[in-house]
């Protein structure tokens, strides 16, 4: 018997075959190869596993790059403005947005107040716009809407912002006169527990964990 508290695709392949190869055995009912259980799964319309279908394909591992597949219900059959803007509202409102966001409690209480918004879309070309204070990098903000977008609509192949200033981090204030650089102002939002400092000293990404630590959200719950 199999014991899993939170089952995964492949545990529930694993079982589906097991179910298959006892039907076999009675009637004949030749079961799926492995091969294909495993690597065409289907993201149903219904309620998602976790809190949105965002969540879903992040945690999953076929979400990765090195991945050929892709889920049959995850590409929109439109690709319009509406539909872009209904993949970043997925993106903003789920487990993962809210460490993002500052539409969230959570994000909002830390000084977040960052936002993404579409600006136009002209054919295969979306220019988003990165609308105040993060605590993740701009790059990377904008990175996540750009990897979400293309998995659901492919005919987006370019993602950019109006202005490369739109990304930088830190922007230098000068005297409107003379030029001279008065000060660097930083764009981010504060490093309210100076972990992001912490993690920057010891070599390593902050952005790869965010400004939680994963047990705020709990066990069951990966941040990706």
């Amino acid at each position: 018997l199999l014991s899993i508290s939170s089952p995964s695709p492949v545990h529930l392949a694993a079982l589906f075959l097991l179910l298959c190869s006892i039907t076999s055995s009675s009637s004949g009912f030749a079961p799926p190869s492995p091969q294909l259980l495993l690597l065409r799964p289907i993201v149903s319309s219904t309620p998602t596993k976790l809190n949105n279908i965002y969540d879903d394909w992040s945690t999953d591992l076929l979400s990765t790059a090195s991945s050929p597949y892709t889920y049959d219900d995850l590409i929109l059959p439109f690709c319009d403005e509406e539909a872009v803007e209904q993949c970043l509202e997925e993106l903003m409102d789920s487990d993962y947005g809210q460490t993002m966001f500052g539409r969230h409690d959570m994000a909002a209480n830390v000084g977040i107040t960052g936002t993404v918004e579409l600006i136009s879309l002209e054919g295969p070309e979306a220019t988003l716009s990165l609308i105040g204070k993060f605590w993740h990098r701009r790059e990377t903000v904008l990175g996540k809407a750009a990897m979400y977008l293309n998995a659901r609509m492919p005919e987006i192949t370019s993602i950019t912002v109006a202005s490369a200033e739109d990304l930088n981090d830190f922007e230098e204030v000068t005297d409107e006169f003379t030029g001279e650089v008065l000060y660097v102002e930083d764009k981010r939002s504060p490093d309210f527990n100076g972990d992001r400092e912490t993690m920057e000293y010891q070599g390593l990404d902050p952005d790869a964990r965010g400004p939680f630590p994963p047990s705020v959200f709990g066990s069951g719950v990966k941040i990706i």
